[in-house]
């Protein structure tokens, strides 16, 4: 049994490891990805001339009819607030026709001036600063192929959940006083022994902190198979409709800044991250930011009508059913956000790690190989000389 698994491992790993690499740095970016754009493009974060003491905050739907009329082939779907009060909105754009394409499609807005300070197409392909961050976040979740590269990218995370397991298996010592030699590096015993202790000492180490990493990246990278199983086991708080979703022609009686102040007066401690507005559901959803948040993208969604304004619900993960705090957490878990600072220092190590397997694994590969093949050679010269 223990050779066949060593077998699988070996070979799954090697399938992996090129996606593995990639999907472990560009994670180890996408950790600090609001710090690294915000370096790599202060415009879409700072405000070129700082508001004054004295400046007042333009009403959401004064910047939200400014981007309408800037962007007549867009349609807004949302607004992001950063966590500096001061800074920029950025607005997300979707085309009004059905798959069309935009050359613009995230807008940064200056709140108090309700001028545009700058634009980018997320979709481009390329490293100029404008475009980096956001193709690595493309080329980790997506694989740039949208969603047939999610259902790629999270069947391969399962796979490596799977090949991570029978590693911490193959590693595990049969006796408890093993512990000191499995996790421990033997210092001038030649190059082969050194890969191979590092595999094996990480793998144990940090096996189920990547375990946890990479099934959180499946389980929302596969929302249609994990919601079914999760909402099998627990009940799923699905999103409510609004009344106006029931009327013809949609009648949307409260606008952005409404909502927002409907969905703030819920939870009065808690700060706007997100407002976005479906109009086929006829409702408002306002992501909210608490203090002690799991994620820095809020966690907290406030269900608003955007016929009257009353609040339809609010769902905090954290206060819900088992199902939605599974699914709740998963976002935080996969960032390292759940645990702040700290938490995205320890994610960005662990998207190094992936690199290390593939050397140390290939070198143990080459190095059982080569072996393997001494050994068939003079097994072949023994048998030849016996005859």
């Amino acid at each position: 049994m223990r050779h066949w698994l060593v077998k699988l491992h070996r070979y799954s790993g090697l399938l992996l490891s090129l996606f593995l690499v990639m999907a472990g740095l560009t994670g180890a970016a996408l950790a600090f990805n609001d710090d690294i754009d915000a370096w790599l493009n202060p415009q879409f974060y700072h405000l070129a001339v700082p508001a004054s003491a004295t400046s007042s905050r333009q009403p959401v739907d004064v910047l939200a009819a400014r981007i309408e009329h800037d962007y007549p082939h867009a349609r807004l779907a949302f607004f992001a607030m950063g966590q500096d009060a001061a800074a920029p909105l950025q607005a997300k754009l979707r085309s009004r026709k059905p798959n069309g394409e935009l050359p613009v499609d995230t807008v940064f807005i200056d709140p108090f001036s309700a001028t545009v300070v700058g634009e980018r197409n997320t979709k481009a392909v390329g490293l100029a600063p404008q475009n980096l961050m956001p193709f690595l976040f493309r080329l980790h979740r997506y694989l740039l192929l949208d969603k047939p590269g999610a259902i790629i990218s999270g069947s391969l995370g399962l796979l490596w959940v799977a090949t991570l397991l029978i590693g911490f298996a193959l590693a595990w010592p049969k006796h408890r006083n093993g512990w000191g030699k499995a996790l421990s590096i033997k210092r001038g015993a030649g190059s082969f022994r050194l890969m191979y202790d590092l595999h094996r000492t990480v793998g144990l180490v940090a096996g189920i902190l990547l375990v946890i990493t990479a099934f959180t990246g499946a389980v929302m990278n596969l929302p249609d198979v994990a919601r079914p199983l999760v909402s099998s086991l627990s009940v799923l708080t699905p999103p409510p409709k609004g009344s106006a979703a029931e009327s013809q022609p949609k009648v949307l009686q409260i606008n952005w800044q409404q909502a927002l102040a409907a969905a703030q007066a819920s939870m009065p401690l808690a700060t706007p991250a997100r407002i976005a507005r479906d109009e086929k559901r006829g409702i408002y959803q306002v992501r909210l930011r608490k203090p002690d948040d799991i994620q820095d993208g809020g966690s907290v969604r406030v269900f608003i009508d955007a016929a009257d304004g009353h609040v339809l619900r609010a769902l905090d993960p954290l206060k819900g059913s088992a199902g939605d705090t599974f699914m709740g957490v998963q976002y935080g878990l996969h960032t390292g956000q759940i645990l702040g600072l700290p938490g995205k220092i320890l994610v960005a190590f662990l998207g190094l790690l992936p690199l290390l397997f593939m050397i140390t694994g290939i070198a143990i590969w080459l190095q059982k190989r080569k072996s393997e093949t001494l050994a068939r050679a003079r097994r072949l010269h023994l048998a030849s000389m016996a005859q």
